[in-house]
C-alpha cells in the first residue's frame, strides 16, 4: 500500500535545503508506548540504526512533548524529523484531500487508501510540502470505527437525539447530525468520565481504543457501524528529508516501509482478539443496517464533497449509491 502511495517522483518534490541534524532523527508520537504505532516506531528506530551502521541514532518522543497537533506543527518547523499524525495533518495542511476518513463512505481500508494513490497522491504530497513543509512517508491502517452505547443501535432511528462524542472534525459533526444524533466534540481523555456521568450517551472508536480506554466499564454494546476506515499518517519534515543523501533517503524510506507493513499485520491480526476480549468483558456486538446509515448521511457527504479537489470529490461521489 505505501509503495503505491509514494509513487510520486521524489525528485520532483525536493526542496534545496540542509538537514537539521544529519546524525540524529527524532520521531514524535502522540500515543502511549503500549500502542501498536509506538511499536512501529520502535521497529523503524531499530532498522534505521542497524541499516545506517550506527551513523544515525533515533530518539522516540512521546506525549511529554505535546499532543498530536503540537507535534505535527513542530515537525513542520523542523524541531522533529518524523511525526505520527492522525486526522490533523490532512485536515490542517491539505483539507481539500482529507476524504479518506469521511464517515459512511468507504467499505474497506483499501477503498479509503485509494484517495492517496496515483495523481491524487502526487497532489497530496505537493500540498503537504507547500502548506506544511511535510512529506507523507506512509500510512498505517487503523481498525474501522464502531459506535458504542448502552442499548442496541441497528438503524439511525435508534440514535435519534442521542448525545454522541465525536472528534472535533467539522465534517464528522455535520454527518452525524444528518444521521440524527447530537454530536459532541469532547477530548478523548474526558470520554470515559463523560459516559460515566451521562454527559454523553454514546461514542465511536476502533475496538482497540474501546478496550484501552476501558469503555466496557461504561458501555454495553459495540454496534458494528464500521463507518470510518482511517489511517495514521507518518510524515517527515520535507526540508530534512530532501536534505538527506539519495542513499540515506532510500534507507529511511525502506526502514519505514518495513515497519509500516509489520504494523498493518499486527493491526489486522489484533482486531478479532480485541473484539473477543471485549465480549468476554460483557460487551455485546450488534450488526447494523449499514445501508440505512449511508442513506441518511448521503446528503451531508455530497455537500462536504463540494469542498474537495476535483479528483477526490469525484472519487467520493462514485462510492455513494
Amino acid at each position: 500500500m505505501n509503495k503505491l502511495i509514494l509513487s510520486a517522483s521524489l525528485a520532483g518534490l525536493f526542496l534545496a535545503a540542509s538537514p537539521a541534524s544529519a546524525d540524529e532523527i527524532a520521531i514524535a508520537l502522540h500515543v502511549e508506548p503500549s500502542n501498536t504505532m509506538y511499536k512501529v516506531a520502535e521497529k523503524m528506530k531499530a532498522t534505521i540504526e542497524a541499516k545506517s551502521g550506527g551513523n544515525y541514532t533515533v530518539a522516540l518522543l512521546g506525549l511529554e512533548v505535546g499532543g498530536e497537533r503540537d507535534q505535527v506543527e513542530a515537525t513542520s518547523t523542523g524541531e522533529y524529523q518524523i511525526v505520527l499524525g492522525g486526522s490533523v495533518p490532512m485536515s490542517v495542511y491539505a483539507p481539500e484531500y482529507a476524504a479518506a476518513d469521511l464517515p459512511f463512505v468507504w467499505s474497506s481500508s483499501a477503498e479509503a487508501a485509494a484517495v492517496y494513490e496515483g495523481s491524487r497522491g502526487e497532489e497530496i504530497q505537493a500540498k503537504l510540502a507547500s502548506n506544511g513543509n511535510l512529506r507523507l512517508v506512509g500510512l498505517s491502517v487503523r481498525n474501522p470505527r464502531n459506535l458504542t452505547s448502552k442499548k442496541p443501535v441497528t438503524s439511525p432511528a435508534d440514535l435519534a437525539g442521542a448525545r454522541i462524542r465525536v472528534p472535533q472534525i467539522p465534517s464528522w459533526i455535520q454527518i452525524w447530525s444528518a444521521v440524527g444524533a447530537l454530536p459532541s466534540p469532547i477530548a478523548w481523555p474526558e470520554v470515559y468520565t463523560s459516559l460515566q456521568t451521562g454527559v454523553i450517551e454514546m461514542q465511536e472508536n476502533p475496538v482497540d481504543n474501546i478496550a484501552s480506554g476501558k469503555l466496557y466499564e461504561v458501555q454495553t454494546h459495540v454496534n458494528r457501524t464500521q463507518h470510518v476506515y482511517s489511517f495514521y499518517h507518518w510524515l517527515a519534515n520535507n526540508e530534512w528529508f530532501n536534505g538527506l543523501s539519495e542513499a540515506d533517503r532510500a534507507m529511511v524510506q525502506s526502514a519505514a516501509d518495513e515497519a509500516f507493513a509489520w504494523g498493518d499485520e499486527q493491526t489486522a491480526n489484533g482486531e478479532a482478539a480485541v473484539s473477543a476480549d471485549l465480549e468476554a468483558k460483557g460487551m455485546t456486538f450488534v450488526d447494523v443496517d449499514s445501508a440505512a446509515f449511508r442513506a441518511k448521511a448521503e446528503p451531508a457527504i455530497r455537500e462536504i464533497a463540494k469542498s474537495y479537489a476535483p479528483g477526490v470529490r469525484d472519487y467520493v461521489l462514485s462510492k455513494l449509491k
